[in-house]
């Protein structure tokens, strides 16, 4: 099991963003890449991940969280 390190962050500056960071949504439990190949969305679409122009997009921020994978 890979152990999860939540981050801090604050939603209104940005999002955190590495190869070992993952965003996990509060709403349908799915994890996401912070930097997928490709653009990724969780299964409620809470948390859009837009690969090409590096963006994330979340509905609503106090339903998601971020975390660090070792």
């Amino acid at each position: 099991m890979t152990n999860r390190k939540y981050l801090e962050f604050n939603a209104a500056t940005g999002f955190p963003a590495g190869s070992c960071i993952r965003y996990e949504c509060g709403i349908c439990g799915e994890t996401l890449a912070s930097m997928p190949e490709h653009a990724a969305a969780c299964k409620c679409r809470n948390i859009i991940v837009d690969a090409d122009a590096g963006r994330v997009a979340v509905k609503d921020s106090s339903k998601m969280k971020a975390y660090e994978t070792d």
